[in-house]
């Protein structure tokens, strides 16, 4: 195997984990919502039909989903309950999307800002559900920047 196809097939996606102000909190198999864009408007100029500015407007981050099997861990649930459920402030807190690769090393790092976790999904119950049983979180954030 040639050393770039090595290094391309170490980037397939293997797993994510998630840290919240620098504590490692879960692993996940499904990561959505890195993703960042910028609304572009335009200004029609005066006297002439012809021409068109675009100018930046608003950046738009879309909420982080992830999604895991259920384990012991309920680091996130709590999180979610203390933001959520309970009458104490709001903190908002800082976190990173980490991509793994299948020897455990860090791949890449996506670090989002100003969190709040806005959702909570637990696993489909039943006796016609087949697979393992998957929970699902929603972090909205305020801002996101690849770290490597």
């Amino acid at each position: 195997m040639s050393a770039e196809s090595e290094r391309v097939e170490s980037y397939l996606p293997n797993f994510f984990g998630v840290e919240i102000d620098g504590i490692q909190c879960a692993k996940f198999f499904r990561c959505e919502g890195l993703e960042a864009e910028t609304y572009i408007y335009e200004v029609e100029e005066g006297g002439l039909n012809t021409n068109t500015h675009k100018f930046f407007g608003r950046t738009r981050f879309p909420n982080i989903v992830l999604e895991n099997g259920i384990t012991d861990n309920n680091d996130l649930f709590d999180w979610y309950s203390e933001t959520v459920l309970t009458e104490d402030p709001v903190e908002r807190k800082d976190g990173s999307i980490i991509l793994y690769s299948s020897a455990n090393e860090e791949l890449k790092r996506w670090n989002f800002y100003r969190a709040i976790p806005c959702r909570w999904v637990g696993p489909r119950l039943g006796t016609d559900v087949h697979g393992c049983a998957v929970e699902r979180i929603e972090i909205a954030h305020e801002g996101l920047e690849l770290a490597r």
